[in-house]
């Protein structure tokens, strides 16, 4: 395995495919498929997606906590974070992973013609996944033969349309686990849990520039002191911390769409007034500034672009 040549060549090509594809009664948008890239990091705090996160480990290990329970994922191993599932990640000093990350979310298509005919559809099928067990699981499915032909038609320049229908046979994959494996039985959440996962859909529905923990804390019918402490006692972050995460995810999408605003502009729309402070909190928390971020996923630096960047994009 040529890593760091993946990591060079297929950026730009795996951005192209993420997109909206329709098949049957489900659409499936991919919002992500990268390589993952840690940096100097030993962890990454407690959050969850609003989107199903597959995670392969190529080489190396690492652990990841899923709510109370700590899992290490050796290579060859892999876990699915279904939305809403509150979890973090350890990196192992001296013993660095390398691993692919694919993001995506699904939906049912529009009208009585998608029914998906007899038997179950394809969308329940996919949507079962919601309930994925937690954990690591030692690859005994075929999921490395699948990624590494997926990674070589890549390489050889194969047609989006013939990508896809690799992807989708990863998720076919996927969902054939789920059911030989039984998921989908787990214990109901308790009130704490539940608790969070509001909290969570509000944050990532968040757009506004101040964030007002008082106002979030009212809507919840708590007083504001308790939220912060029982936030940061069940995920070991504070909201504002959070929330920060939440609005540099945000500008990252921004950075690797097709034709990305000015850097200025990422930071406003994402929340951050002040440039300074979005470069500097966007380095440490991606290893590069967002103009070298833009440039790894092929998207190149015109002069205008440039232009708006500002000193502090260095």
């Amino acid at each position: 395995m040529d890593i760091q040549r993946w990591k060079q060549d297929l950026p730009a090509i795996f951005t192209k495919l993420c997109r909206e594809i329709q098949v049957n009664d489900t659409v499936i948008d991919w919002i992500d498929i990268i390589f993952e890239q840690i940096g100097n990091a030993s962890k990454c705090p407690p959050h969850s997606h609003t989107w199903f996160e597959f995670n392969y480990v190529l080489s190396g290990r690492m652990q990841t906590r899923f709510r109370d329970r700590l899992v290490t994922i050796n290579e060859g191993d892999f876990f699915l974070i279904p939305p809403g599932l509150v979890h973090s990640h350890t990196y192992t000093k001296g013993n660095p992973h390398e691993g692919i990350c694919l993001r995506w979310r699904i939906r049912r298509a529009d009208g009585p013609e998608n029914g998906g005919g007899a038997g179950e559809s394809w969308y329940d099928e996919l949507n079962r996944l919601s309930h994925w067990k937690p954990g690591g699981y030692t690859d005994r499915y075929g999921v490395r033969e699948i990624l590494l032909h997926f990674i070589e038609e890549a390489l050889t320049g194969r047609s989006p349309l013939s990508l896809q229908l690799i992807l989708l046979r990863l998720l076919e994959t996927i969902a054939s686990i789920a059911q030989s494996e039984r998921h989908g039985q787990e214990e109901p959440e308790g009130p704490k849990d539940q608790l969070i996962k509001k909290i969570e859909v509000y944050l990532e529905d968040f757009r506004g520039k101040r964030f007002n923990v008082a106002d979030l804390a009212a809507s919840l019918h708590m007083s504001y002191g308790h939220l912060c402490r029982v936030y940061r006692q069940r995920t070991g972050i504070t909201l504002i911390e959070r929330m920060n995460r939440l609005r540099l995810e945000k500008a990252a999408a921004l950075l690797r769409e097709p034709s990305p605003p000015l850097i200025k502009e990422v930071a406003e729309i994402a929340g951050f007034p002040d440039l300074y402070y979005f470069s500097k909190a966007f380095k440490k928390r991606f290893g590069v500034s967002p103009a070298s971020y833009r440039k790894q996923h092929g998207l190149g630096d015109s002069p205008n672009r440039l232009a708006g960047a500002g000193s502090a994009d260095g």
